[in-house]
């Protein structure tokens, strides 16, 4: 999976752009305010129909304007991939024809992001970890789109009854319940095979420290989903909500025995997520056989030199089509550009080659 050609047009600050892309290696060069972001926003935007700074469409916009378009050229499947959006419309083709859902083209592009705001995987809320989680279960479990589908449409059906105190609650509970444990299972066993590369990349960025990763799927102790449920009809009958389950699950991360939201710097909050973000992209590698797409924004923010070389070391392990972004005159940007690269020269909105 990679990324041949792309063309990005009324994107924030861009106008048009028309890029050849490298199959390993793109570095985008430039000062503060250029459009080297956006670049990057852009192909998060073709895959997740949102970018990893704003949820925003008129955000991303160019002012004056009354659209944005990505287009791509995927070079595995020879596909071509499109995405329109207005302030209230999007369009999305694949190979000219019109798609519905924003999920067809996350499908064809599996996407991580590292950016400043990274460290939210750490000391953000538990939806940014079910989101980490759901994500590779997402593009490696063949069956857990259709399976969180299920559930969620479930669980709103429950919470409709029990808001309005109908006997029908007990219905939706008992359908409810063995997907949720699917899920969980499957989340697990996520967890699970994910660990080896944890540990692993742990050793070579954070070496003098212990680090775990332990899930909790979203109600206490060792009880079924069902006895769970059971046990909180009345809670849940009072405050018209289900009040447990797997949307309300977690990835407790522990440093040195401590709840690592408690203990960690800033730093150290990002150089977790690094470690969480390129061990899920080693996994995808292992198990879809392919690489997946990694945006690297702004490595440099509050991380030592050092620390940027082994992090780019295991981000090169990955072998993902990557995109990073630097300063000019950076010593980043100097390392990276001797490398076997496309480097591309942003200047007040214009990309150059």
């Amino acid at each position: 999976m990679f990324l041949e050609k792309i063309c990005i047009k009324k994107f924030r600050n861009i106008d048009e752009a028309n890029l050849e892309l490298n199959q390993k290696t793109n570095v985008i060069i430039g000062e503060n305010a250029a459009g080297k972001t956006s670049f990057l926003e852009a192909i998060d935007v073709l895959s997740r129909g949102r970018s990893f700074r704003t949820n925003k469409t008129e955000n991303l916009i160019k002012d004056g304007e009354n659209q944005l378009y990505v287009g791509a050229y995927e070079g595995t499947n020879k596909k071509k991939l499109e995405i329109e959006k207005a302030k209230k419309k999007t369009k999305i083709l694949i190979n000219n024809k019109e798609e519905a859902k924003q999920s067809k083209l996350a499908e064809e592009l599996a996407i991580q992001s590292i950016h400043p705001n990274s460290h939210g995987l750490v000391e953000g809320a538990p939806s940014e970890r079910r989101s980490f989680m759901d994500w590779g279960l997402f593009h490696v479990e063949q069956n857990f789109k259709n399976e969180w589908s299920a559930y969620t449409r479930l669980l709103k059906q429950r919470n409709e009854a029990l808001k309005i105190k109908d006997s029908e609650e007990s219905v939706w509970k008992e359908k409810l319940a063995p997907i949720g444990e699917n899920i969980t299972k499957l989340r697990q066993n996520y967890i699970d095979d994910l660990k080896e590369h944890l540990i692993y990349t742990q050793q070579e960025i954070m070496p003098d420290v212990e680090l775990e990763f332990y899930y909790d799927k979203g109600w206490p102790g060792k009880n079924s989903f069902i006895e769970a449920l059971n046990e909180r009809v009345k809670l849940d009958t009072e405050r018209g909500y289900t009040s447990c389950g797997p949307q309300n699950a977690d990835l407790k991360i522990v440093l040195n025995k401590k709840d690592a939201q408690k203990v960690c710097s800033r730093g150290q909050q990002k150089l977790i997520a690094n470690i969480m973000l390129l061990s899920q992209s080693k996994d995808f590698l292992i198990k879809k056989k392919y690489p997946s797409i990694i945006l690297v924004d702004d490595l440099s923010a509050e991380l030592t030199l050092e620390m940027q070389e082994k992090v780019l070391e295991r981000l090169f392990e990955t072998k993902s089509q990557i995109f990073l972004t630097a300063l000019n005159d950076s010593v980043l940007a100097e390392v990276l550009s001797e490398m076997d690269a496309n480097v591309f020269h942003v200047e007040h909105g214009e990309i150059m080659q």
